[in-house]
């Protein structure tokens, strides 16, 4: 399996489309611009996975906007072209700049996500446990991203 793949698939998990409404809560915690994301990535044993590929490391920047924001798609990465529209999220909890919710995509790449997001001043942090099925086979992930806002869009 290639690595963009496998980086791409993380990033659709953490920023997989949903209807709007989950997460309407995060709206005046972030606001629209360009952000710099430090995405760090535990791929955990799979089989069949190429010596070096179990920790990843990435650095890009994203213009956010107001939608994306609505729908929670902040996160999504640079190769995301579409998020997946069989998602739903469950047990949304904020308090104060921190949320936690589970997120639960069902078709042809099934996953659950449990996910702790924490607004600060100028961006979040996240953290994310994933379980999902790669080719027949049980995959965990975990992964942590820090969005820093760094202007407005270009």
């Amino acid at each position: 399996m290639k690595k963009s793949t496998l980086i791409a698939l993380a990033c659709l998990a953490s920023g997989a489309a949903v209807a709007a409404g989950p997460f309407d809560q995060f709206k005046g915690k972030m606001k629209e611009g360009m952000y710099e994301y430090k995405m760090d990535m535990d791929m955990g044993a799979m089989p069949g996975m190429p010596p070096g590929m179990k920790n990843q490391s990435m650095t890009f920047q994203k213009c956010v906007t107001p939608q994306d924001i609505e729908k929670g798609q902040m996160g999504r990465g640079p190769r995301d072209s579409k998020g997946n529209e069989n998602c739903d999220v469950k047990n949304m909890n904020v308090s104060g700049n921190t949320a936690t919710y589970t997120m639960e995509c069902k078709g042809e790449r099934p996953m659950k996500a449990d996910n702790k997001i924490t607004f600060t001043g100028d961006g979040y942090k996240m953290d994310m446990n994933m379980q999902m099925q790669m080719q027949g086979q049980p995959m965990n992930m975990k992964q942590h991203m820090e969005a820093k806002y760094i202007g407005p869009c270009k």
